[in-house]
């Protein structure tokens, strides 16, 4: 997805192509965003739990949102010694590896320390100190960093003395903060605040308190803490809590979590004869999962190709594998219980090429309903297997395996007869599987992912399917069972630092998607970043009205978006004439207030009339772009072909009409300008429908 080319664009001419120009910069991945925010994205191709939608990590928590992470809570063994120092000095540090609790924690301790009704705020990661210092905190609310406040650059006095003024603004404002932030390399914390190691509670104490809210008996609660698994996540104990709850067994509910257990795949991979045919055919799976089983055939021999025959010629020269069993590659390697049944041969090999992977216990095949026909695509059996499967391949493998997959994705991605092409539904389900795969493969091996794959593609080196595929896996990466997302954000923040046009480039598309639902106000801020500094190019600016129209096609607030711009063209209004900021500035207002979804519903419009609250910032956006005598053309046709779509947004049509002209008539006070307005919306809206809200909103704007 390298960015567009070409020179700044003259004033009317080429901004009048904004819905054309957002439509090109993402023709490469709109189908795939689809797919993403479809069913494909929903767990059980992916094997990622919860996958959609992500919601909004920053900004002040709902009520109901803290009950339900506070409902179950069990208190680990350090709870008390954070509360303490929260107490004494209103701010505290929770250090913690990603999964270990330390959102709810946070959460937990504001609230046993604020008085009344405060609200708990989850303030960007992306906050430094300086900025923490100088900020307005409101009394009685508590605040929460996750992930962040990392300034490496100061010195151990200089992070001493920040902290210390962090700590005396919170407490003069008669507020609290809880930063958590993953172990660090330095020799020494700042003491200005505490910094509290923080762990995961035992699973005995969260199993039996769920149970206990749930009103089970004694007795089965202590029949289940007897059968705890060894090493069994906190989450997964919750699980299994729930199931009990249910009205399961304790055993019955243990047995079922066994078959989703890191411990089952382990033991498939080592049991004996175990060959590395049936290793590379779940490894295909494990990045193709969700695909059709021709497809999956034609990769893994590919992947064969590149690591099968490797690995067969290091067997062959004595070097050790990693199974006890005979390693061999490509269609000589039969199954044996195939082979007992059939003789050899061609028809053997073709049989047994196809049955061989269905027969591997880890893996089924599901049928997915597509309009009038059904699917078959080859999945995990149980979907949690699949992230586990990434864990024990990079405990077996070293560079050697993981180089020759390297090699397969970036050869299925680039060479043209490859399967599963781009721009076909065979290519649009493997992009989605590879992103779901490689994001996963990161919570294992995060540099490998990083390094190998996000940099390289990101840089454009396999093209703009490259580029779009690093978008992806950035965009699942803040899945939220995945603890990722604060990484993705500081990944794509770096990108947007970056000289690279290319890096700059796939940056603002990926603030254009999950990423920014995930982390708003970040992403508005470094979109505007990148708008300022991309000489007209226009990637950046589509980005942000992509955002903006995947921000209201979910229903969420898209006020930062829209503050954004309204903050921008104020400082431009005591301003005359023409300047190079202002002229770009108003050129993305009119992108937003142009583009359309991809039902074909006018973003802007759709929000009024969902949120006619929420409209006076539109109405200010419209009211100035009508203004502006470069882009006055181009907008105002765009809001007349717009007004043909209130039918198909709302019953209530002259209602709306009526308010849309007197909020532009509020708005536009200057006398000769709102009837330059009338004149020319009159004539642009001329035998256009809907007459009725047509007629409403022009007899309000032009009293």
């Amino acid at each position: 997805m390298r960015s567009p080319e070409g020179t700044p664009p003259a004033e009317a001419a080429p901004a009048g192509r904004a819905d054309e120009q957002v439509s090109a910069v993402h023709s490469t991945y709109t189908t795939v965003n689809q797919y993403l925010y479809g069913n494909v994205g929903r767990g059980g191709v992916t094997g990622i739990a919860g996958a959609v939608p992500v919601s909004k990590a920053t900004g002040p928590m709902r009520h109901e949102e803290i009950a339900l992470l506070l409902e179950s809570y069990a208190k680990p063994d350090a709870f008390a010694d954070a509360l303490g120092a929260l107490r004494v000095d209103h701010v505290v540090t929770l250090i913690g590896e990603s999964g270990t609790g330390r959102r709810s924690g946070a959460v937990a301790l504001l609230k046993q320390v604020m008085a009344g009704d405060g609200r708990v705020i989850v303030l960007s990661p992306d906050t430094t100190l300086d900025q923490l210092a100088d900020r307005v905190f409101d009394a009685g609310n508590g605040y929460v960093v996750l992930d962040g406040v990392q300034d490496g650059s100061l010195s151990d006095a200089q992070a001493d003395f920040a902290w210390r003024r962090v700590r005396e603004r919170v407490h003069v404002s008669r507020a609290h903060l809880v930063v958590t932030t993953r172990p660090r390399l330095e020799h020494r914390l700042p003491t200005a605040v505490s910094h509290v190691p923080w762990a995961a509670p035992a699973t005995e104490d969260v199993l039996r308190l769920r149970l206990r809210l749930g009103g089970v008996a004694e007795e089965t609660i202590a029949e289940a803490i007897k059968l705890i698994r060894v090493n069994c996540p906190v989450a997964k104990a919750a699980e299994v809590a729930d199931g009990i709850r249910a009205g399961g067994a304790p055993e019955e509910v243990w047995n079922d979590y066994d078959t989703g257990t890191y411990d089952t795949v382990r033991r498939w991979f080592h049991a004996p004869g175990r060959t590395m045919r049936e290793v590379l055919q779940v490894t295909t799976v494990a990045f193709a999962a969700g695909n059709g089983i021709r497809a999956c055939e034609e990769l893994f021999a590919l992947l064969d190709g590149h690591v099968g025959r490797q690995f067969a010629q290091s067997g062959a020269g004595g070097k050790a594998n990693a199974f006890s069993g005979p390693v061999t590659s490509g269609a000589a390697q039969k199954g044996t219980d195939l082979m007992a049944e059939r003789e050899g041969g061609a028809e053997s090999a073709l049989y047994d090429s196809r049955r061989a992977m269905l027969d591997i216990e880890l893996l089924t095949l599901r049928q997915v309903p597509m309009g009038a026909v059904v699917r078959e695509v080859v999945e995990f059996a149980t979907p949690s297997h699949r992230r586990w499967v990434f864990i024990v391949l990079c405990g077996l493998f070293g560079s050697e395996f993981w180089n020759g997959v390297q090699k397969w994705l970036s050869g299925v991605l680039n060479e043209p007869d490859a399967p599963c092409p781009p721009g076909t539904v065979a290519g649009d389900e493997f992009e989605v599987s590879l992103a779901a795969g490689l994001a996963m493969l990161a919570t294992k091996d995060f540099e490998e992912v990083v390094t190998n794959y996000l940099v390289p593609w990101a840089q454009g080196h396999a093209g703009q399917r490259g580029q779009a595929m690093a978008v992806y896996v950035l965009w699942y990466m803040c899945q939220s069972d995945l603890g990722l997302d604060t990484s993705a954000l500081d990944i794509a923040r770096g990108w947007a630092r970056s000289k690279s046009p290319e890096l700059r480039g796939t940056a603002a598309l990926a603030f254009s998607g999950w990423l920014g639902v995930r982390f708003p106000s970040d992403a508005v801020k470094w979109l505007w970043h990148l708008i300022a500094n991309e000489a007209g190019q226009g990637t950046a600016a589509a980005a942000l009205a992509k955002l903006f129209a995947l921000v209201v096609y979910h229903d969420e607030d898209p006020s930062r978006v829209l503050n954004l711009l309204t903050y921008r063209l104020g400082k431009h209004a005591a301003t005359s004439g023409r300047t190079p900021l202002k002229s770009l500035t108003y050129r993305v207002v009119v992108m937003i207030l142009c583009i359309r979804d991809a039902s074909g519903r006018p973003v802007a419009l759709r929000h009024f009339v969902l949120h006619p609250e929420r409209g006076g910032a539109l109405l200010d956006l419209w009211a100035k772009a009508f203004c502006y005598r470069p882009l006055r053309g181009l907008s105002l046709k765009a809001f007349a072909d717009h007004l043909g779509a209130l039918p198909t947004l709302t019953g209530s049509t002259v209602d709306m009409g009526r308010a849309l002209g007197r909020g532009l008539r509020e708005r536009v006070t200057d006398s000769r300008e709102r009837w330059a307005l009338c004149t020319d919306l009159t004539r642009l809206t001329r035998g256009k429908q809907p007459q009725d809200a047509i007629r409403a909103l022009l007899d309000e704007l032009c009293k």
